[in-house]
């Protein structure tokens, strides 16, 4: 009862959220909810004998109340003080709120600004050569703009506003200028800092052992970003459906995570696990903590919890915690972040999807092969839906590039790093280190080019509603539950799968 419990109130919280991340409801919808909880709440505890009905919508009632309060209390636009500046120079003081984006020509940085009593974040493009550090003040001057949407290759209209205001930026600089007044003061500050420049370092030390583009690659998938793959290799790898490799995602968070552990095996599991959580908590924060990597960290984090104090982990049940967490602490993920829905999305995929597709692969005699291709299935169609919603693209060739790729992922993920670590001291051996990190990377690089070109690998959807996508939902769950009632019981996922 107490797992129903947990999901029925993610659910009806979920949907608050997502209501009210569209619409804003008249106070007497938001009334009308609060009524009926109590009543459902009083029918439940009064009436004898006690029916489960009255308790399961006074759940669903109070769990949407509550996330359409928590949506209520998230700032949803620009304020009017920052409102009357819009296209206008103005000159604004503030401190950095988060890690530079470096881009070929560019970096863009987010300033949380203040103005009178009222504080905003600004998305501010700066030249290449502005130092920027995490947690210092700053003077910002510039034109401030809104974010306009625009149309992107594949017939999507890409939502920049929606994109940006799940940073609670709500306003842009397109040409900004950026001088400091302070350096950064609190304890958190500093060691934010710290761990961004210990990745800057290390991604400049990529450079010394590896040329181009695998420099830029090996720093995608140990520190997630996509600059200097240029923009023909990164189309590439959207149209080879193999992106996901180099913005830092769970499976990267869940490769850490294992090997960490491994390393730390000689330790008492107290001590093992400890180490782990900071650890990838560290790798997380200094990557930019982006959703997806986020989601595969908190679970991580369970995970852990459940290996240090011996206790059964339920990834069904982790998953539903991490995601109440997630949109209790920013609700505008739901509606407004397609990379946190893919990744829970994949993750649901990869919970029902591999007990099920992995029995019938029984003829790849490699369980490790047997298993990659079950997951790699499991998530390629449970994103499915979603994905061509975004983005409009159908990758044909998306599950033989995965198979191919994703196996190497690992061990190109390792031995980057060593070559990044020795590059630290030594420009001489580094290149000669880094001969089997590149290697691989050539070889992953060329399968991404060599799938994306081939004729029809790829191809664009029409525009669609976005009823079907909740409709094509619906059907992959009702098979699941046919597939899963067929064989009585659902083999859980194993414990790794983060």
């Amino acid at each position: 009862m107490m797992g129903r419990g947990i999901f029925l109130s993610l659910a009806g919280f979920t949907l608050g959220v997502f209501v009210r991340s569209f619409y804003v409801l008249p106070w007497e919808v938001s009334g009308f909810v609060f009524v009926a909880t109590f009543i459902f709440f009083g029918a439940w505890f009064f009436v004898r004998p006690r029916r489960r009905a009255y308790l399961f919508f006074a759940v669903v009632f109070l769990s949407v109340f509550i996330g359409v309060v928590r949506v209520s209390f998230t700032p949803l636009s620009l304020p009017g003080t920052f409102s009357k500046m819009l296209g206008t120079d103005v000159t604004l003081d503030g401190t950095i709120a988060g890690a530079p984006s470096v881009r070929d020509t560019s970096q863009r940085v987010i300033v949380k600004v203040s103005h009178g009593n009222e504080t905003t974040r600004v998305l501010a493009v700066v030249s290449l050569a502005t130092d920027i550090s995490y947690g210092e003040r700053v003077r910002l001057r510039g034109k401030i703009e809104t974010p306009k949407s625009f149309d992107t290759e594949y017939g999507r209209t890409f939502r920049y506003d929606r994109y940006l205001a799940v940073e609670h930026v709500f306003a842009i600089m397109p040409h900004a200028t950026l001088v400091e007044t302070a350096p950064a003061s609190g304890m958190l500050d500093r060691t934010y800092g710290v761990l961004i420049s210990v990745k800057n370092i290390f991604l400049r030390a990529l450079t010394e052992a590896l040329p181009e583009p695998e420099a830029s690659l090996a720093g995608g998938i140990v520190a997630g970003g996509t600059q200097g793959l240029g923009k023909n290799l990164l189309s590439d790898f959207v149209r080879s459906g193999l992106i996901h490799v180099v913005v830092l995602s769970g499976y990267n968070v869940m490769i850490v995570a294992e090997a960490v552990l491994f390393a730390l095996a000689f330790l008492k599991r107290k001590w093992a696990t400890g180490i782990a959580g900071l650890v990838i908590g560290a790798f997380v924060i200094s990557a930019g903590a982006g959703a997806s990597s986020i989601r595969a960290g908190i679970m991580a984090w369970i995970a852990l919890s459940a290996l240090a104090t011996g206790r059964t982990y339920e990834v069904t049940r982790a998953l539903a915690v991490t995601v109440f967490v997630m949109l209790l602490w920013n609700p505008l993920l739901l509606a407004f972040s397609f990379g946190f829905d893919l990744s829970v999305v994949a993750t649901v995929g990869l919970i029902f999807g591999v007990p099920l597709i992995v029995p019938k692969l029984l003829f790849v005699k490699s369980e490790f092969l047997r298993e990659t291709i079950a997951s790699t299935i499991s998530a390629q169609l449970a994103v499915l839906p979603l994905l061509l919603y975004v983005n409009g693209l159908f990758s044909i060739v998306a599950l033989p590039a995965n198979v191919l790729v994703l196996p190497l992922v690992p061990l190109a993920m390792a031995t980057s790093a060593v070559a990044g670590v020795v590059a630290l001291f030594s420009h001489t051996f580094a290149p000669v280190v880094g001969l089997p990190a590149y290697i691989l990377l050539k070889y992953i690089i060329w399968i991404v080019h060599y799938s994306a070109t081939l004729p029809f690998s790829a191809f664009a959807v029409p525009v669609f509603s976005f009823r079907w996508v909740v409709g094509s939902y619906g059907v992959l769950a009702f098979l699941v539950w046919r597939l899963v009632l067929r064989k009585k019981t659902l083999a859980l996922l194993p414990p790794q799968i983060l």
